[in-house]
């Protein structure tokens, strides 16, 4: 009896939902909305993401001036067209923020890195229980010389 009961609470809130969705159907999803034709968008995308490469690329080698200033110019063309692209499509254009990185010169890069792989080799040998002791002590005065190095490099 008590089966029956259930069931037919479960058909009276089954048919009450039927009827709610149908005095309200569901609005329309992401998925469900139609989506617009931004090939070209993408294109212009990948271009410009293709010409701050190539600029980027040059500067790091040392390119003169001249080839820098065609770079730039195909960058602002590039960007350009991103914004008419952007504007043919419909969607608005991200906002930009963007942040002045502070880069770090090679040198000071492979020091932090030295650093790193030393603290993590110590780790590793730390955590083994057959660890050679003087393997643990190598590690500990890689580390103190990586540290120490870098430290002298920044000041």
């Amino acid at each position: 009896a008590q089966v029956d009961e259930l069931r037919l609470a479960a058909a009276a809130a089954q048919q009450a939902l039927d009827s709610a969705i149908a005095a309200n159907p569901p609005a329309p999803t992401a998925l469900t909305a139609p989506t617009v034709d931004d090939g070209a968008l993408k294109k212009a995308k990948i271009e410009l993401a293709m010409k701050r490469a190539e600029l980027k690329k040059a500067e790091k080698a040392g390119s003169d001036e001249a080839a820098l200033g065609g770079l730039r110019e195909a960058l602002a063309a590039a960007e350009q067209a991103l914004h008419q692209a952007e504007e043919v499509c419909g969607k608005p254009a991200p906002e930009l923020v963007r942040t002045d990185k502070k880069p770090i010169d090679e040198t000071t890069r492979t020091l932090k890195t030295e650093v790193a792989f030393a603290r993590a080799d110590l780790r590793k040998l730390e955590r083994d229980e057959h660890a050679v002791p003087d393997a643990l002590e190598q590690a500990r005065l890689r580390l103190a010389d990586a540290e120490q190095k870098l430290s002298e490099h920044q000041t």
